[in-house]
This record gives structure tokens, C-alpha cells and sequence, in this order.
């Protein structure tokens, strides 16, 4: 591959140290009144602590009595705190010395104890009715609700088809997966040393410091082992089985739980669900069955056509999907045979064809990543990147209840990423309902989790809403009966994305639709361009924006039947390899999906990881994001319609050429690695812009493209964004002709004030809050992990110099001195309607400061 003519330029780092944050929340009346209310407040937590402590001791003498399983982990109960109220959940574990099982909304939490005396709740209950200094606190404790089988505890446990359904039938077997919580409290502090410390003092702390966290880590492995042979006890005791996929593991593990798959009776169920005190989520199995639109359509052979493989050190992009036909024409070549596996259990490991009827559906997957604008007819083609063959669909294009996805990706990564180095894996698997949005899935989360830990790139779909669906996931002609059109139908909860589509690592995907097809009795679903009748679409959890881009998936097109019915013929399909095994063309265009449009953004990972084979999987992503645009329909609907676009399109159509290069026009700019950053930390970049592209007289618009990518540790037990990622970040751009000292003032503390003058924010399209930040009301940009706003300023309003500062933030790993998010940047620059050449000028202000960097390093040295 030739290097680009206009290569991406250096960000250059200018300035790490202790970000300024906001900050601040306001009083809850309910805290209020129990602090000028401390003997009836404290009564009332010791009635329900000596309620609890009764209950829980009866419960233990008749489980012994009845042979039930020992659970060795305590009796859990329910407690309500303000929402969002960090501190008090700090103080309920650290004070009260009750493990917080999970945490879910309006301040509900799920405690467990295995004191059944309580007796610290009830010294500290004592001490708040005397005031005593430590525990104010306890006037943060709302309600307590000691009942296992209350409503409050069991309806957040079970998910709401389950919740339908409980109590369960004895008999009835049941397979599910569960959730339990392993917590980690009592890290230890890192010790305080100065350069004033002296030598052996500092061997000291840190020889004591290191021998407390081996303590520690040891403690909590102890305790997750524990909870794993108390479930596999539990599930043997009702002759039940925890599903597996693998010989040597059956279980999913975070820093703060662990899921499985368990097939058991629902007596068994009834058991675990009433009694099991760490256990904080149930949920059925998602049903997983790929559409597949068989045609039969003829097309030409072209017979001009070859096909070489690739490099021999190309990148790699794994497809995990139905299997491939690997002796096809137009993909053979391009395919690592030896590496391919089938995932699926019980089938030989070497069983990677596409058995799927109608055309396959990893074949046409894997041939939309290779060529995802048409399928060459003629001439040579070279891929830049080699093919993997992760099969785990089966013939019918779905996976057996019985297997656990979460565990499927992950052997898929453990495997190709120790013997290929694979970092790139097209995902076009997703349920057929909407995701859960109460917390993020077991799946979801492993591939955050596989994320942060292997520097890998999920490109997933979003899902299909199918022709007609079932309550409460409608179909399209379910919608269109019910008098909901197209697009509205789009915004409904049951149109939201699929599962793992939610992921926050995962670059979710979403389709539009191409030229508008009309004929005397039919017509497509959607305007051109607009997103496809059948996408999903967002928001994702936390409102983060999803799906962030969308590509070319095709359309459907309806009749004027009564009632109608939904079809799609070539005109609205993409052009897509297809399986010969039964028969049939090479390819055609005979089928439509997001499962089509996931791999053409694949392809320009694909090209990324070719073209910049040291960097990492997070840079890929943003220049993926970075390079999105909106169609002109959206760029020029109404501001109020904005949040709509969002949630369908994200952030647009991606082009490879922005992607992967730039013009004279147009500069992108990147981190030279991916950089680690703690919270309460700022990293400030900077870039020049020359006096000639800012003169006073001449006026030319240019749109700036800012694009933060991380990565952080995920855990499940907490609900909301900051309690799911170890470490969240943020960023803050400079305001109109804002000098960088200025700027750098209000990024970060101890830093001089600067001139402050400033013209104001640019307008940017989104903005960091909801609300009165960006042009845009309803969106903010912080939600998710990839982070993209634009604004389009005039010449004359850019400062000297151009600065960014990325801010880190505590999350669940508060605790934890050495918690990171890992993140890449990338800012781009384009002259829009002028012939200016930006390109060359940033380049030269760039390689100046750089020679000025490395000239004071000289000196100083």
C-alpha cells in the first residue's frame, strides 16, 4: 500500500497535570428531615435491622433443616439512598460494613451481610441519635426493606418477561443467566513518598504496601472462588448444569461479578433467586437468529476477474459469523484457512463453511468487507488485510439457547488475538429483540471488558426490525397496522438496538438506505439516504450515541396490498457475495441488513490497521468516527430534529479517503500513541494555526472535527455510566481567538491565568451537557467512550494556537490510585467553499514547534 501524499500530522502534547472539574449537588429534602429527626430515624433503622437480623436466622435454621444447599455468603436486603449518592454507598460498605450487591435506579441497593446481628449498623444507628461525630451519614439511609422477597428486591433482579412469570412452576426447566456479585473493598492506599523520604523508609512503605495488596487480591480471589463453588453446588443440587461452551471455563468474570448460563428447574431457580444474597440480575437468554433474504437472481460470472492474497504480514479482520465459503472465487484468496475455527459446541473444530440456505450469510458479510462499495468484475484485486473464519452460527443462522455469547467472544479474541494478533472482528450477531437498558449485558460488557484488556475493535451491528415481530419487539408492518409510519416508528423502545449493540466499546453500526425505488405498485420505506425501515436505533445506555455511524445496509420495499407486504428487489439491495453451495450467482444483490452494513466500516478498520499497523485499535476508531459525515438531509434539517438524527445515523456516513489521508484543504491530526491518563488528571494538546490561515481581512469557513476514543475497566453491579467505567473521560476544546495560555488556565490547576480574553465557545453541533451547551438540545457528547462534536467557525475566530484538553474522572476504581482509561485524539481541520492550503501550513507550524520542543530539550539537558 502507498503511503498517503497527505499523510495524518503529530498532535502535539503539550502540558499533563491536575484538571479543573465541576462539581457541586444540592441537599435531598428526605436527608434533610431524618438530620433534624435522629431518634426517630435511628429507631426506625434499628426496627428494621432487628427485623432483618430475626428473619435471616430463622431462614438459616430451616434451610439446614430441609438439606437445602449452605450459602456461607449471608442473607441480603434492600436499601434506598439518595440517587446517584457516591458518598453514601462508600459509607454503607466501609461504616456499616455491608457489600454493596448492586446498585440500580432512584437509590435502590441490594445489600448483603454475613453478620446477622448487625451489630454495626446498630452502634452507628445509636451514635446518629446522639450525634456523635462519623455518623451523620446514617440520615442517607431513605428506607430498608429486610424482606428477600419483596417486590423491591425480586422486580430488579428478574427481568420483566421473568418478572411475568414468578413465581416459577417447580417443574418447568428453565434456562437462564444469572449475575453475582463479588465486591473488592478495602484497597490499599497507596503510600505517601516524597522526594524527601528517606531511602529505607520508602523500601518500608512500599515493601508494606505491596505485601497488603497481594493480601487483598488474594482475599477477593478466595472470595470469587467461594461464589463460584457455591453456584455450581446450587445448580448440582437441582440436578441442573451450567452451560459451557469450552472444556475449561463456563463462567464470566468481571472485576465485581460473574455470569452464567444455567440450565435448572424452576424450583431450583426459586431457590436461588429467594435466597441467594449475592445475586443481583436473571435474565433470559436472548434469541439469536440472523434474517436472511434468499434470491435468485442471476449475475455476471465475470470471468476477468482475480483475486491475490494479501501480504503475507497484512492485518487481520475476524469474521465471527456463520462461517465462510472458502473456496469462493472472490474471497478464497484473501482467507487465512489455517487459522479457521468453528466455535459452535459439539461441531468439529474445522466444520467453517457457511451452511446457511439462500446465499449464507458470513459469505456475504465477508464479501461486503472486501469490497463494500460493488463486487469487482474485472481485473486484479489485493486486499490490504487477510480474512479470519470464526463460525458460530449454525445452519439456521442463529445460536442454541444453551450457548453464551459473552463466552463465545471471548475464546474468539483469546484465540485469534494469541495466534494472529487479530485486533479488528466484524460482529454482524445481535439479538432479535431490543437491549435491556437497566444495566449493560453480560455480552455487551465482555466486549468492553475484551476491549480495555487486548486493544481490540468490535465493529457490531445494530440489529434488525424484522417484516413482523412479537410483543414486545413489533415488526415493521406491525408499526405500519398500528399507525405508527416510518420514521416514527423508529423512536419507539421496541425499534432500540439490539443486544450486544449497546456495547460502549463496540463501534455500532446502523444502515440507511440508497436511491429512493418507486414503481407502479411499490415504493422503499425510506427516503434516500435516510436511515433503512429496518435499523435500530439508539440512544445506547446512558444516553450514549448510538449507533455512531451508519453505512449502505439496502432497504425494503412495500406494496399497496392489503395488507401490505415488504420485499427486496435488487434496486434497493447492496451488491453482496453470495454462497454457492446450493446454487446460485457468486453474488447479487439479493439482501439487506445492518449485518451488511457493519463490515463496509470494517473495511476501513481494515485499511487503518494496514496503514498504521503500531498504533492502536482506540485511533482506528476515532478516524473512523472522525471521518463520519451526515447526509445533506440531516445537515440541513431543523435544529429541533437533531436528537432524532442522532439516534438514527450517529454521526454519519464515514469515508475511507478522510479516514485513511488528507487534501490541501483538509488536515487531520492524531495522537502519537495511545495515551494512559488517571482521574482528576489533564492532558492538554495543542495545534499552531498559522497568522496567514487567520487573517483579519479575509473571511472562509472552516469546520473543525474533534474525536476522543477510550477505554476504561467495566463492572456490572452499579447503574449508571461513572459507576460502570474504572476511569470516565471527557474533553474541552478553546474558545473563539482564545490564547493557549489562557486556555491551558481553565484546563488545568496551578497553571498561570493567561490574557483571558476569548470571544466564546465555538458552536459546537453537541456540547458536554444535555442542555444549553452545544447548538443542539436533548445530546451531549460525554455519554459514550468514543466522543465526536463539530463546529463550523469562521477564519478569522481561530486562535493562535488550537487547544484540547482530555479530563479524567473518578469512576467505580475511586479507590484504586493506578486506575487508567487508555484514549487516542484526533482533531481535523477543513477549509470549506475556498481554495486554501491548510494541509501544508499546519504541517510547517507543526514541524516548527516540534524542532522548538526538542531544541529547549537540548539546552535544558
Amino acid at each position: 500500500m502507498p503511503p498517503p501524499r497527505f499523510p495524518h500530522l503529530q498532535l502535539i502534547f503539550k502540558e499533563s497535570g491536575d484538571a479543573k472539574l465541576e462539581g457541586g449537588g444540592r441537599s435531598n429534602p428526605a436527608v434533610v428531615q431524618n438530620q433534624n429527626d435522629r431518634p426517630g430515624h435511628s429507631a426506625f433503622i434499628k426496627r428494621m435491622a432487628e427485623g432483618f437480623s430475626r428473619r435471616a436466622k430463622e431462614q438459616q435454621t430451616a434451610r439446614r433443616e430441609a438439606g437445602l444447599p449452605e450459602i456461607a455468603s449471608g442473607v441480603s436486603f434492600v436499601v434506598q439512598i439518595p440517587d446517584e449518592d457516591d458518598g453514601a454507598i462508600e459509607f454503607i460498605a466501609e461504616k456499616l460494613g455491608l457489600e454493596i450487591v448492586a446498585e440500580y435506579e432512584d437509590g435502590f441497593l441490594i445489600v448483603s451481610s454475613d453478620d446477622l446481628d448487625l451489630q454495626r449498623v446498630i452502634k452507628l444507628a445509636d451514635e446518629f441519635a446522639q450525634s456523635k461525630r462519623g455518623s451523620g451519614c446514617m440520615a442517607r439511609i431513605l428506607d430498608i426493606d429486610q424482606d428477600p422477597l419483596s417486590g423491591k428486591r425480586i422486580e430488579r433482579i428478574l427481568d420483566g418477561q421473568l418478572l411475568a412469570r414468578w413465581p416459577f412452576p417447580d417443574a418447568e426447566e428453565f434456562i437462564l443467566d444469572v449475575s453475582i456479585e463479588v465486591a473488592a473493598y478495602g484497597r490499599p492506599d497507596k503510600p505517601r513518598i516524597s522526594s524527601r523520604t528517606r531511602p529505607e523508609k520508602k523500601a518500608q512503605k512500599e515493601a508494606l504496601y505491596t505485601a497488603n495488596k497481594e493480601q487483598y487480591f488474594q482475599a477477593w480471589d478466595e472470595k470469587r472462588m467461594q461464589r463460584e463453588t457455591e453456584i455450581e453446588e446450587f445448580v448440582r443440587h437441582y440436578t441442573g448444569e451450567i452451560c459451557s461452551i469450552t472444556d475449561d471455563s463456563h463462567i464470566i468474570e468481571f472485576p465485581d461479578s460473574f455470569s452464567a448460563r444455567i440450565r435448572m428447574s424452576g424450583r431450583g431457580f426459586k431457590d436461588l433467586i429467594a435466597n441467594y444474597p449475592n445475586l443481583f440480575e436473571v435474565t433470559l437468554p436472548d434469541e439469536i437468529q440472523q434474517p436472511v433474504n434468499p434470491g435468485a437472481q442471476a449475475a455476471d460470472i465475470g470471468a476477468g476477474f482475480e483475486l491475490r492474497a494479501p501480504a503475507a504480514n497484512s492485518a487481520t479482520v475476524c469474521i465471527v459469523d456463520s462461517g465462510l465459503e472458502e473456496g469462493h472465487r472472490w474471497l478464497g484468496a484473501a482467507i487465512d484457512k489455517p487459522s479457521s475455527r468453528c466455535f459452535i459446541p459439539g461441531k468439529p473444530h474445522d466444520e467453517v463453511a457457511d451452511y446457511v440456505a439462500g446465499g449464507g450469510h458470513g459469505t456475504r458479510v465477508a464479501g461486503a468487507c472486501l469490497y463494500p462499495q460493488a463486487v469487482p468484475k474485472n481485473g486484479v484485486h489485493e486486499p490490504l488485510f487477510w480474512l479470519l473464519n470464526a463460525r458460530i452460527l449454525d445452519e439456521n443462522n442463529g445460536i442454541n439457547s444453551r450457548v453464551f455469547p459473552a463466552e463465545l467472544i471471548r475464546e474468539i479474541v483469546r484465540t485469534f488475538k494469541e495466534t494472529n494478533g487479530t485486533r479488528i472482528y466484524n460482529h454482524s450477531v445481535a439479538s432479535n429483540a431490543c437491549c435491556r437498558l437497566s444495566r449493560m449485558s453480560v455480552w455487551a460488557a465482555t466486549i468492553d471488558l475484551l476491549s480495555f484488556q487486548e486493544d481490540i475493535l468490535v465493529v457490531q451491528a445494530t440489529g434488525n426490525i424484522r417484516d413482523l415481530g412479537v410483543p414486545p419487539n413489533p415488526g415493521i408492518l406491525d408499526h405500519l397496522r398500528a399507525n405508527r409510519p416510518y420514521p416514527e416508528y423508529l423512536y419507539e423502545a421496541g425499534s432500540r438496538l439490539a443486544n450486544p449493540a449497546q456495547s460502549l466499546q463496540a463501534l455500532t453500526v446502523g444502515s440507511i438506505s440508497a436511491d429512493f425505488f418507486q414503481d407502479q405498485d411499490r415504493r422503499s420505506v425510506s427516503p434516500a439516504h435516510n436511515p433503512s425501515s429496518f435499523s435500530r436505533t439508539g440512544f445506547g445506555m446512558w444516553e450514549s450515541i448510538k449507533p455512531e455511524v451508519v453505512e449502505f445496509g439496502g432497504e425494503g420495499v412495500i406494496d399497496n396490498g392489503t395488507p401490505p407486504t415488504i420485499t427486496n428487489p435488487a434496486a434497493v439491495c447492496p451488491e453482496l457475495i453470495r454462497c454457492t453451495r446450493n446454487g446460485g450467482p457468486p453474488f447479487d444483490r439479493d439482501a439487506t441488513g445492518t449485518s451488511f452494513a457493519a463490515p463496509k466500516v470494517t473495511h476501513i478498520a481494515g485499511h487503518l490497521a494496514s496503514l498504521l499497523p503500531e498504533q492502536g485499535s482506540l485511533l482506528y476508531r476515532a478516524l473512523i468516527v472522525n471521518a463520519a459525515r451526515w447526509p445533506a438531509w440531516a445537515e440541513e434539517a431543523p435544529v429541533a430534529t437533531r436528537p432524532r438524527i442522532i439516534r438514527s445515523v450517529g454521526y454519519g456516513v464515514p469515508d475511507l479517503a478522510r479516514a485513511t489521508e488528507n487534501a490541501e484543504n483538509r488536515v487531520t491530526l492524531i495522537t502519537e500513541k495511545t495515551y494512559a491518563i488517571r482521574a482528576g488528571e489533564g492532558f492538554v494538546f495543542g495545534i499552531p494555526i498559522p497568522q496567514e490561515l487567520r487573517p483579519q481581512g479575509e473571511d472562509y469557513r472552516v469546520r473543525i472535527d474533534v474525536t476522543l476514543s477510550y477505554a476504561a475497566e467495566p463492572r456490572r453491579t452499579r447503574k449508571s455510566r461513572r459507576g460502570y467505567l474504572g476511569v470516565w473521560l471527557d474533553w474541552k476544546a478553546g474558545k473563539k481567538r482564545e490564547s493557549f495560555d489562557t486556555f491551558q488556565a481553565r484546563a488545568l490547576k496551578e497553571t498561570d491565568s493567561g490574557d483571558g480574553i476569548d470571544d466564546g465557545n465555538f458552536s459546537w453541533v453537541l456540547g458536554n451537557k444535555k442542555e444549553r451547551d452545544g447548538v443542539t438540545n436533548g445530546v451531549c457528547r460525554k455519554n459514550g467512550t468514543v466522543q465526536k462534536d463539530w463546529a463550523i467557525a469562521n477564519s478569522y475566530d481561530l486562535p493562535d494556537t488550537f487547544g484540547v484538553v482530555v479530563r479524567g474522572h473518578e469512576g467505580w476504581d475511586r479507590a484504586n490510585p493506578n486506575a487508567i482509561a487508555r484514549f487516542a485524539l484526533v482533531i481535523s481541520f477543513e477549509a470549506l467553499g475556498a481554495e486554501v492550503k491548510i494541509y501544508e501550513r499546519i504541517q510547517l507550524a507543526i514541524e516548527q514547534e516540534i524542532r522548538a520542543q526538542v531544541e529547549e530539550v537540548g539546552i535544558i539537558v
